[in-house]
């Protein structure tokens, strides 16, 4: 069966990574993209191939073939644009972060389950193949009790460099925690299936001069008693995009599985342990299979009739642990998340 994509947001984001993911998903057709400046949606229309190119969205969602809609505008536009595909019956994949507030993710999960549409939120790097041979061997118990994790996810870039929308904390939320801290943080909780339930962070965000952050810093305690280190941020070049496990049983390395691989990089899994070792590599692994891997199972639950792994709750879940980070930063204390608010993981 087919399913017939449209696009809202037409970003670097949708250029690099969802149009070829799409086009590696079997059955999956780009119809329609929609942008807010006519010029760039139907440019990327033409880039494209795409046949229908809008910059209003009741125009966009009337599309006579539209399924379901890949959310990729402004973080502020999220929940706008989630129920409003919702009330035109178009499931939704909406890119992280979900919405900005607690309040507006609830109205997002409402609408979804009211007008009996998917909703499903962006965290790719689940989908790449060393984190879930590695998800396999935790739950094995080759680990066995995990003491300690850290991740690390950096870019290199000047300082300063957010412009636009992103440079606006009522629109953007935050920058490095919500643009790269929520990765691995949502990857450690895949990896050890237990939620944060403690966040103790530091950015390098000084108001008024310094809006949103570059970098992010976190201390986190899950519910299964470990504890954990996060870096995130944009100023770090040449940053080692690990993730690794230290348990009773062994350690678990992934290397260079978080975010896009730098060219020639060499994503491995390892596992160290007595009487225990693995050596894995995943260097032919890239950004887009690991998007074309989620818009395909998001399609099968669609097809399915089940809820995505990936789903509005788990989402809800992510902007509740984003805003602790953000908010035990800004007051230099720890966050507790409270033991309801579990998510899917």
């Amino acid at each position: 069966m087919s399913q017939k994509w449209g696009i809202l947001g037409a970003g670097d984001i949708a250029q690099r990574n969802i149009v070829p993911a799409l086009a590696q998903v079997e059955g999956a057709e780009l119809v329609a993209v929609m942008n807010r400046r006519l010029a760039n949606a139907q440019a990327f229309a033409e880039r494209n191939k795409i046949a229908g190119a809008y910059d209003s969205l009741d125009a966009f969602l009337a599309h006579p073939q539209l399924d379901a809609v890949y959310i990729a505008s402004p973080n502020g536009l999220h929940a706008e644009h989630t129920i409003a595909a919702a009330r035109a019956g178009k499931h939704v994949l909406c890119d992280k972060p979900m919405a900005l507030t607690e309040a507006e993710c609830e109205r997002m999960i409402e609408a979804c389950e009211r007008h009996g549409v998917k909703l499903g939120v962006v965290f790719q790097n689940r989908y790449h193949p060393a984190h879930i041979q590695a998800r396999r061997q935790i739950e094995a118990g080759v680990l066995g009790e995990i003491q300690y994790a850290s991740a690390q996810l950096c870019v290199g870039r000047a300082r300063g460099h957010w412009k636009g929308w992103r440079l606006d904390p009522s629109v953007a939320g935050s920058g490095a925690i919500v643009g790269q801290a929520v990765h691995p943080i949502d990857i450690l909780r895949f990896l050890m299936d237990s939620e944060v339930v403690e966040v103790q962070a530091m950015t390098d965000q000084q108001l008024p001069d310094r809006p949103v952050d570059d970098m992010a810093y976190a201390l986190l305690r899950f519910a299964n008693g470990a504890h954990a280190t996060v870096v995130a941020g944009t100023v770090v070049p040449r940053s080692a995009n690990d993730v690794v496990l230290y348990g009773s049983g062994a350690r678990i390395v992934c290397t260079s599985t978080l975010g896009t691989p730098a060219a020639g990089a060499r994503q491995k899994l390892s596992i160290e342990g007595e009487g225990t070792g693995m050596n894995l590599d995943f260097s032919s692994s890239t950004s887009p299979q690991r998007f074309a891997a989620m818009l395909d199972d998001f399609g099968r639950c669609i097809r399915e009739q089940r809820e995505p792994a990936l789903s509005g709750r788990n989402g809800l879940q992510m902007v509740k642990i984003a805003n602790a980070v953000l908010e035990s930063s800004r007051h230099g204390k720890a966050v507790r998340l409270s033991p309801t608010d579990q998510g899917t993981r």
